[in-house]
């Protein structure tokens, strides 16, 4: 029996009974707290002062719809010191903004970067960080569950890999409001550039070293013109001092034997140009610590151009060779260069950073390099430019062509999975080519933005053209690694867009169904015999639960449990063994499907192919030909049988061969899930993700055939009073279920999972649909769930999802729920239709080992 927590009222103990949900009041009187499992703790209390009371049990006696949804602890965060980019043109870190009223700059939905207001500020620690690297240099440190935006959308870092393409800045235009003198610019650009501002013994200088008498005489005007006492002086060639002009006379008492010697020294007045520089925080640093100080990121537009091409004229190099461009900056101090790459972007200057080692005196020194070629380098030269002798060089090049970097600036090819166009010959046509039909060929390929563009306006495709016209740049990942310690991080929320640029990186702001399917491990004999559970694994993170979580053995403590392995049973597509068996990963068995167990109209879907097309059609006509058992083999040649265009037998041949290496086809052989007790886990994390959803779909629709023709059965047995030997009721969990039962498209599972929603209680089938994405599900999964388990959420397109799905017994606006939750691991809401109710819970922790924490799943 269960043993509930006591509370203390009015002097004594009075013992609480468990919270049970899922249930309704005649179930609950008739069975108590029999059949249930216990998930989590009540929570009393908003906010910090919240306490964890009495148990909350699940009822598994009935089938059900829960809609699982939040991701335990609101793990999106961000190391602190990332440095945010603000609308006034600063960057700041983001640990310190918590207390300030500051606009960000977030991408709005027509791909445009644009001011937005922080509301939500978010701290905790964590223990895993990973650090991404990317091609142009840019870097970022975050938790493995934030999301990063791809050219697919949204993806937590975890689940992408090296190579990836992300969204960053492709141009920040926006400046701050400041201005200071041209002299004030060009000194402080020439001093960071080639200057030595730090004190020698006890004497505090000013030099600067450089050959080009062009911007000699600039420095020394400059000079003049920041203070009029103030000049240069030349100490060797190349080499000049800021000394003031003026002196003062220092009377120095010097004791001896024979008494008191005085003597005057004529000595130098103040120097306000350190004075300034020390003011700025700048000066006195070696050359591997300079910094470019922050007044700089609040100035104007003109101020930050003449302080760029001031820059670049001392320590910056042109070179211009067979139509390449290429200009450079280097720097001892990798923070400066930063700086200097993130001042380019407010220009749309794109360039590269890498790191260098140096030999100078005999010995390896590290030095940072940022380099801009093609496109790029026009921008540059009319928005930005040199000054002095490599004006010259500058001419040049603006005089003739520049190549321009088309392998660089382009769309990620990705793209073609989610844009097809309807006719590639009218394409073809319209950019002129001699073979309209060979403009197919581009789907291999990544386009440039003007190729996009040119197509969009073929296609009269609007959302085409606000990508090809975006202020993205599409940078690639090269290096990503795990760190781990204790780490605080950090998240703000931005309202409506739900994004904002760190680190000039553009980011975002399935742990509870595993608790779920240990418990369904535990309940007793009598009930667990009528119970299956079945696992849709799209990371690869529930094979583990067979081995126990020891290294959280003091959380499970706490909750008076144990680390503990489950007997579960892990299936992976028969043609994928090797790559998981390479991998390390345990599996018990394999499946595969036979060809002609997918309908003609499963392979149209699942190849992206509309029935009416000609593509569609010839294939139809093809498989309607075939009579089962049929192979691959047997489809393509009945394809090439077919009165059809040679294009499109081609295409479908090589879609079909294709096919042969998703590691899913050859005999029939299902999964056998619907075993009383079992735990079935079926790892489609190797599987491409448009075959993700064939499989859920086969693997559905033989779960509802047998679930429904077995509660026939059942009925009549009970009308009979006859012993049966029953099929178990299954608990049919799906991770990211929005990916296979869309809001805004279809699947090859949308149909099977629809039926399921609308009509699968009847026969026993309980569905658990965990997604990140309440507001991507089909609006009748939301509308049907009967129960609710919602982790702290703050994009506002989600909680308006669950806002419109909202009911009556609810006194407050859901969001209010939700941000009463304290900020520890596992807090959720659960809204309850059986009972009408809303609880405030905390999940229990894991047993068994959480493989999505683990470096083997990223």
């Amino acid at each position: 029996m269960f043993k509930s927590e006591n509370v203390m009222q009015t002097g004594e103990f009075v013992e609480q009974p468990p919270i049970v949900i899922g249930r309704d009041e005649e179930d609950l009187s008739k069975y108590t707290a029999k059949g249930t499992i216990e998930i989590g703790k009540h929570i009393v209390g908003t906010g910090e002062d919240s306490h964890l009371t009495t148990p909350v049990l699940l009822d598994v006696l009935r089938p059900h719809l829960i809609l699982l949804t939040g991701k335990r602890g609101s793990g999106k965060c961000l190391d602190g010191d990332t440095l945010i980019t603000l609308q006034d043109g600063r960057q700041i870190k983001i640990k310190d903004i918590e207390n300030k009223d500051l606009e960000i700059l977030a991408l709005n939905d027509d791909l445009k970067l644009m001011p937005a207001k922080k509301e939500g500020f978010y701290k905790r620690t964590s223990d895993r960080l990973l650090e991404v690297n990317l091609r142009s240099g840019r870097k970022i440190k975050l938790t493995p569950e934030h999301p990063l935006l791809t050219i697919k959308g949204w993806k937590p870092v975890q689940e992408l890999t090296i190579g990836s393409r992300i969204a960053t800045p492709r141009k920040l235009d926006f400046f701050g409001s400041e201005k200071i003198q041209d002299c004030k610019v060009k000194l402080l650009a020439y001093l960071l550039a080639e200057g030595h501002i730090r004190q020698h013994g006890k004497i505090k200088l000013a030099r600067f070293t450089n050959f080009d008498n062009i911007i000699i005489e600039d420095f020394t005007k400059s000079t003049k013109e920041f203070d009029n006492d103030l000049c240069v002086s030349k100490y060797k060639e190349g080499s000049f001092g800021i000394i003031n002009s003026k002196f003062h006379t220092t009377k120095i008492t010097e004791r001896n034997t024979k008494g008191q010697i005085v003597k005057f020294e004529k000595q130098s007045m103040g120097n306000s140009v350190i004075s300034w520089l020390e003011e700025l925080g700048v000066y006195g640093k070696l050359s591997k610590e300079k910094i470019i100080p922050e007044i700089v990121f609040r100035l104007g537009k003109e101020n930050i151009k003449l302080f760029l091409n001031r820059l670049f004229s001392c320590d910056g190099s042109i070179y211009y060779a067979n139509d390449n461009c290429e200009i450079s900056y280097s720097s001892s101090s990798e923070k400066m260069i930063r700086q200097v790459q993130h001042l380019m972007l407010k220009f749309g200057v794109v360039s590269k950073l890498r790191k260098k080692n140096i030999k100078l005196n005999g010995k390896y020194f590290n030095s940072f390099e940022i380099v801009v070629n093609g496109y790029f380098c026009d921008v540059f030269l009319r928005e930005i430019g040199f000054f002095g002798k490599k004006e010259e060089r500058q001419k040049i090049a603006l005089e003739k062509s520049i190549v321009r970097n088309t392998n660089i600036d382009t769309i990620p090819k990705e793209i073609w999975e989610n844009f097809k166009p309807e006719n590639w010959a009218a394409i073809g046509r319209a950019f002129g080519y001699a073979y309209p039909k060979a403009m197919r060929e581009s789907k291999r390929y990544s386009p440039s933005r003007q190729k996009l563009f040119q197509i969009a306006m073929v296609e009269n495709n609007t959302r085409l053209k606000a990508l090809a016209e975006s202020d993205i740049f599409w940078d690639e990942i090269i290096s990503m690694e795990l760190l781990e310690g204790n780490f605080e991080v950090y998240d703000i929320s931005v309202p409506e867009h739900h994004n904002f640029v760190a680190n000039d990186i553009i980011v975002h702001n399935s742990y509870s169904l595993g608790t779920i399917a240990e418990e369904l491990t535990k309940v007793p004999e009598s009930v667990r015999k009528n119970l299956c559970s079945i696992i849709i694994d799209t990371q690869g993170i529930f094979w583990t639960m067979k081995t126990p979580s020891e290294k959280d053995f003091i959380m499970l403590a706490e909750w008076k449990l144990k680390p503990k392995g489950f007997d579960v049973f892990v299936y992976i597509p028969e043609g994928q063994a090797q790559k998981f068996s390479k991998a390390g990963v345990e599996y018990d068995d394999v499946f595969s499907f036979a060809p002609y167990e997918l309908s003609p109209y499963d392979w149209v879907s699942v190849f992206g192919l509309e029935p009416n097309k000609s593509t569609g059609i010839t294939l139809l006509k093809a498989m309607k030909k075939l009579k089962p058992p049929y192979s691959i083999d047997d489809i393509i040649s009945s394809i090439n049988a077919t009165m059809s265009s040679l294009e499109d037998k081609m295409a479908l041949e090589s879609m079909f061969l294709a096919a042969e290496d998703w590691g899913i086809f050859g005999e029939s052989r299902s999964p056998d899930v619907l075993v009383p007790g079992k735990t079935s886990v079926i790892d489609v994390s190797l599987t491409p993700e448009n075959v993700r959803a064939l499989l859920v779909s086969m693997i559905a629709n033989k779960i509802m055939e047998e679930r429904v023709t077995a509660r026939r059965k059942e009925e009549l047995a009970d009308v009979q009073m006859l012993n049966l030997k029953r099929v178990p009721m299954p608990w049919f969990m799906i991770d990211e279920a929005h990916n296979f039962l869309p809001a805004d498209s279809t699947t090859p599972a949308t149909d099977i999972l629809n039926k399921i929603v609308k009509e699968g209680r009847q026969p026993g089938i309980t569905l658990v649909f965990a997604t990140q994405r309440p507001e991507k599900l089909h609006q009748d999964a939301l509308a049907q769930a009967d129960m609710i388990i919602s982790h702290r959420i703050t994009s506002k397109n989600d909680i308006e999802a669950l806002k419109a799905i909202m009911q009556t017994y609810l006194l407050f606006d859901i969001a209010k729920y939700i941000n009463e939750l304290p900020k520890l691991k596992g807090t959720a809401i659960i809204l309850d239709d059986n009972s009408e109710r809303i609880y405030k819970v905390r999940i229990r922790p894991r047993q068994s080992w959480h493989a999505g924490s683990s470096p083997v799943a990223l």
